[in-house]
């Protein structure tokens, strides 16, 4: 399978592919022709700015052994023997500051529960379905213009226009209430946008330039305000996240010798061993 170039998305742009859904994957395929030369199988691909959208085959993988199939704009529709799940963990893992947790905190600071997004305030990456429920599908919001919920619990996203040219990517057998989710989640991406650019600004000196697009994470009626984000700070949540983490820490090691003692011990002994931010 070869890899056609183009100078705007590496998609088909015959008006019957701008439509696209785990079913078209199946029917398209190993099968249409045409799809062929937009078609790459990539066992190390990486969640980019570039990724679109992910489907999942993990239960019934397609052509017998894709469990992904992925939309990029530069490198096409990519097939891969990799869950949804292990390349949206990959990414965390190997891109995300500071990890899921970090967003976990960050969304329990602004009263989000439940948010169906990994975020970076510039890249949005929404599931439709909670991410501990394993291998699900996946939009990326930074390259959707709108998103509608249509009959029968299925949701359309619509990318942003390329040369006059849009994609419906549609997911079957979504919650009602993915509306309030994609909301919640594109509020979570700006507060955690304005989080680092405020953080950049005020305390570095980095000269931030606000983005301006046509994609979902930049339609300011999604970034209705929850609460005043002006005493949230950056490095005040990295820190709680840390001593977060000790004190697990304290807690399973207490837990795993049986020693209920070793958990106070554990947070007297880090609290004496952190070094105070002095130069002396």
């Amino acid at each position: 399978m070869s890899k056609k170039e183009s100078d705007i998305w590496n998609l088909p742009s015959g008006h019957k592919y701008r439509f696209w859904s785990q079913k078209l994957l199946r029917q398209r395929i190993g099968i249409d022709r045409e799809i062929d030369k937009y078609l790459i199988e990539d066992k190390f691909y990486c969640v980019n700015p570039a990724t679109i959208a992910l489907y999942q085959f993990q239960k019934r993988p397609l052509l017998g052994k894709y469990k992904s199939v992925i939309f990029d704009c530069d490198q096409g529709i990519v097939l891969s023997c990799r869950s949804t799940q292990a390349h949206l963990t990959s990414f965390a893992q190997n891109c995300l500051l500071a990890g899921l947790e970090f967003q976990r905190e960050f969304a329990r600071k602004i009263n989000l529960v439940g948010h169906n997004v990994i975020a970076t305030g510039r890249l949005a990456y929404f599931f439709l379905r909670s991410y501990n429920t394993g291998n699900i599908d996946w939009i990326a919001l930074h390259n959707m213009a709108s998103f509608s919920s249509l009959r029968n619990n299925v949701t359309a996203f619509e990318s942003v226009t390329t040369n006059r040219f849009s994609y419906i990517f549609t997911y079957d057998n979504c919650s009602r209430h993915i509306p309030r989710k994609v909301s919640d989640s594109l509020f979570f991406n700006h507060a955690l946008y304005l989080l680092g650019t405020v953080h950049l600004k005020s305390n570095l000196g980095w000269r931030v330039k606000s983005s301006v697009g046509d994609s979902l994470i930049d339609q300011s009626s999604y970034f209705h305000p929850h609460q005043s984000l002006e005493e949230i700070s950056l490095k005040k949540v990295i820190t709680e996240l840390l001593d977060k983490k000790h004190a697990r820490y304290g807690n399973l090691l207490a837990d795993y010798y049986e020693l209920p003692l070793i958990s106070d011990a554990h947070k007297s002994a880090y609290l004496n061993s952190k070094r105070p931010d002095t130069l002396f």
